[in-house]
Parts: C-alpha cells; structure tokens; sequence
C-alpha cells in the first residue's frame, strides 16, 4: 500500500452565487403596504363612526392608500425575486379585481335587502366610485408588470389570461348592459367600457401586436367596436319617447368608435401610426406617464372633494361642468406641470441617448416624426383628462340626477384644440435641446406666459384692444367658452395657426440640424 497521503485538489471553479437582492426597494414596498393597510383601517373606522381621541379624515386615507400603492408598484417593478414577483402578479390578478367587485356588489346586495321602516325610501348603494374602479385599475398595472417580468411560460400565460379575461368581462358588461339599462353607460358603464379597453390593449402590447399574436384580438376588439357603434347608430334611428341620441346613444358611438380606432392603430403598418405607436409605447415605458396618471387621479380627487362640498352647502344652476372643473385652482397647476411633463422627452429624449441619428436616416420624413410625437403627446393629454371625465362620472352615479351635457361635448374639443397648441409648444423647446430639463424649464415659462395672459386680459379695461388681444391668445377663454356651450370660429383657426407656427419652427429647427 503507498504511503502518499491523499490530497483533494484546490476549489477552482466558483462558488454558487445568488443575485444580490437590494434591500431599499423591499423597504419601499414595505412601507406602501404598511400605509395602504393604514389608509384602508382609517376608511373603515370612519365609517363606522368610530370615537377615538385622535381623528382623521378621509382625505389621510385616501393619501395613505395612493401613495401605499405606489410604492408597491415601485418595488413589484424592481425587486428581481421570482416568488415576490409572482405575489404581486397574484395581487394584481386576483385580490384587488377579487375586491373591486366585492366593493362595487356586496353594498348593492346589502342596500337591495335591508329591511325599510314606513315611509323610508330604498337607496341603493355601490362602492365602485370611489374604490372599485380604482381597486381595477391598480390591478391593471401589477398584471403588466408581473407579464413583463415573469420568465417563466406558463405563469405569464396565466397572467396574460387574466389581462384578456378581465377586458373582455368590463367590455361586454359595460356594452351589454349600456344598452339594457337606462343611463347604465352614463355612469358605471362608461368607465367599465374603458376599463375594458386599456385591459384588451395590455394584452395585445404584452403578446405582440401587427402580424404576431396578438393581431386576431386587435382585429377583434375593432369588430366589437364596430357592433356597438352599428347598434346605437340603428337605436338613434329609431324613434323614441325619450330623447336616446343626447347623450346616452352618442356616448356609445363614441365608445364604439374609440375601441375601432385603437384596433387600427394596433394593427396598421402605415409611417405615422407606427411611429405614434412606438411614441405612445416610450410614455408607458417611462415613469413619466405614471406619475403624471398618479398626479391626476390625487388632484382630480381633491377637486372633486371641495366641489361636493360646495354643492352639499348651496345648489348650483347648470351647467355645472364650469364650477366643477374650476372649483379650485388645482387644474391651472395639472395644465402648467403636465405639458412640460410630456413633452421634455420628445426630441431630447432621441438626442441623448443616440437614437436621434438612427431617427433621422430611416426612410421617413421629418414632418412625419414630428406629426407622430405631436399626436402621441396629443393623444395622452387627453387621457390624462379622463380621469377628470371618470370623477364627473362619479357625480352622477352618487346624486342620481343628471345634469347637461351637452357642454362637456364642447369642453372636449376645445381641451383638443388647445392640446395640439401646447403640445407643439413643448415639442419646438424639446428641439432645441438634448437636455430635458432645460426643454421642460422653456415649456414650463410658455405655459406660466399663457397664464399671465390670462390674468393680464382680467387686470385690463374691457373697452381696450389689449383685452381682446390678450384673451384671444390664451386657451383659457376658449376653455371658458366652451363651458358655456359656444366655441367660436375665430378661436380655433388661432389656436390651429399657433399649432401651425410651432409645428413649423420645429421642422426647421430638425431640417438645419440634418443639413448643418
């Protein structure tokens, strides 16, 4: 037998390793579940009108809710563990839908039930405005995010399924019952319409759009579109009693047209949509879109709060749309953030990061890219805006009564018009610059110039020209106007001449830099 002792050989190959889990964004998470959990104990004491020493109100739960979910989201977007990933997907595909519809149902089952002393009137109650919805919403964004991480197959398909399954349920209820129901679509079925809508576009952006999977659902989502538009059209034709068209049938061919119309753009390979396509994706990419949604949804809120307050104390002659709208001044701070906000990242964005040259040697022209970044920036504006559509929806179903709207059809298009003028505004200083602070800092002293006109107009004499002038040139007293039901001619060929001299400054400014 040897005598040589045995050796194991050195540790060459390396040791097992897991990814380094950073602890701040789980810290993060922690805390917006903590103050999630705080908000909803706080709604839930409240109304049962519990007597505690120390007392808060609604407003601190619903500010502990919003910015608890966040921080989830935040944290369900950075932490790179499978298993929490996978938790937050399930919170997002099954516990907050699970809890919209508990919230938005269970009240009207109670409410419908309960037991009524003489002379008492049944009032039935729901919770969709202001929690179930939103509990929908949230849900949207962690089923995107878990869809877009998740590696492995069949958990996706699952999540994929549930984006799919939840869009086509607020689709088909909020059309079905639209048009059963009397004033259903006014309200409840409006928002359930659009939820539907942006579930349905997830899903086709989560599998791919034109000529890959998701193409057969896009085509479908236009052939759903089409149906409703085609049955209301025919429901306006017939006569009736009661007048349809105002505003119950428009509102659905509006609907119907908008579910066509996002169906096209998914699927089209024409130069302009593809690009408006692509512009609209690099929003929902960044966290721009988010926190300008965010921002919205906790302004619109506030608004909405003072507004019910001031109608509780004294009854307003309609329309109401102008006091609801401009009960505070939250809206002059949404408008003077939000534009910078969209538009600093236009053209800089490109230069920045290299892509601008790429941009500029494919087979496009420039007013091509430029009509693509204005319409994407457009088109999300006026998003942004729904929210405040959904907190006007949500004053209906809560009074019960209606109220004219035939100026929100106006205050729409001048929100419109006015869009394409501020857009092409913050599109020229996007331009001129790589930087985007220095873009949204320029875009930011345009829109305080609009403002100071507007307040300018106020301080002058109505008999001087400098009134006319000034008022003429801000997009405030076309907003005012609207309100009240009348846009003049005037007013919008200066707003669309302003687009034009934007417009044409940026293509100039993008043609010297090609050819210099």
């Amino acid at each position: 037998m040897s005598s040589a002792t045995y050796q194991t050989p050195p540790e060459l190959a390396p040791s097992e390793m897991t990814d380094d889990q950073a602890s701040w964004p789980r810290t993060v998470g922690l805390t917006g579940f903590m103050a999630v959990a705080l908000g909803v104990l706080i709604l839930i004491l409240n109304g049962v009108d519990s007597k505690l020493a120390m007392q808060f109100g609604n407003n601190v739960g619903f500010a502990a809710i919003v910015l608890g979910m966040v921080f989830m989201l935040f944290h369900a977007a950075r932490d790179t563990d499978q298993l929490i990933r996978r938790l937050y997907g399930t919170v997002g595909g099954l516990g907050l839908p699970l809890a919209g519809i508990i919230l938005s149902v269970m009240p009207v089952i109670i409410s419908a039930t309960k037991a009524l002393s003489e002379g008492e009137t049944r009032k039935i109650v729901s919770l969709f405005f202001p929690f179930g919805w939103t509990c929908f919403f949230s849900g949207l964004f962690f089923l995107i995010i878990f869809c877009k991480n998740e590696t492995e197959e069949g958990s996706r398909k699952t999540g994929l399924y549930a984006l799919a399954g939840f869009g086509i349920a607020f689709a088909l209820t909020g059309f079905v019952l639209g048009n059963i129901i009397n004033g259903f679509i006014l309200t409840y079925g409006s928002v359930l319409v659009l939820l539907g809508l942006v579930y349905l576009s997830a899903y086709v952006s989560q599998v791919g759009g034109a000529d890959l999977e998701g193409y057969k659902p896009a085509i479908g989502i236009g052939l759903l579109g089409g149906l409703v538009f085609l049955v209301a059209l025919a429901r306006t034709l017939i006569p009736h009693e009661t007048p349809y068209f105002i505003p119950g049938g428009l509102l659905l061919m509006t609907l119907g047209a908008g579910y066509a119309a996002v169906s096209l753009f998914m699927v089209s390979d024409w130069q302009l949509i593809v690009l408006t396509r692509r512009e609209l994706a690099a929003y929902f990419y960044s966290p721009i879109a988010y926190l300008v949604l965010i921002i919205n949804v906790v302004v619109a809120g506030i608004n909405y709060h003072y507004f019910t307050e001031q109608l509780n104390r004294q009854p307003m002659l309609e329309p109401i749309l102008g006091p609801f709208m401009f009960s505070s001044i939250f809206w002059a701070f949404v408008v003077v953030f939000m534009v910078p906000a969209l538009t600093m990242r236009m053209i800089s964005e490109e230069k920045r990061s290299g892509t601008y040259e790429v941009l500029m040697c494919a087979p496009v022209s420039e007013i091509t890219v430029l009509l693509s970044k204005l319409l994407s920036g457009v088109i999300f504006y006026l998003m942004t805006w729904g929210v405040w559509g959904i907190f006007l929806l949500a004053l209906r179903a809560e009074s019960g009564m209606a109220f004219e709207y035939r100026p929100i059809l106006s205050f729409v298009l001048a929100l419109t018009i006015s869009g394409f003028t501020l857009i092409s505004m913050g599109l020229f200083f996007s331009c001129l610059t790589k930087n985007q602070i220095i873009a949204a800092g320029l875009t930011f002293f345009g829109m305080l110039f609009y403002v100071g006109l507007l307040f300018a107009a106020k301080e002058a004499t109505p008999e001087s020209p400098a009134q006319a002038i000034f008022k003429h040139l801000t997009f405030f007293s076309l907003w005012f106007e609207s309100i009240e039901g009348r846009i003049n001619l005037r007013d919008m060929v200066l707003q669309f001449s302003i687009t034009f001299f934007w417009f044409f400054l940026s293509l100039k400014v993008l043609q010297a830099r090609r050819w210099g």
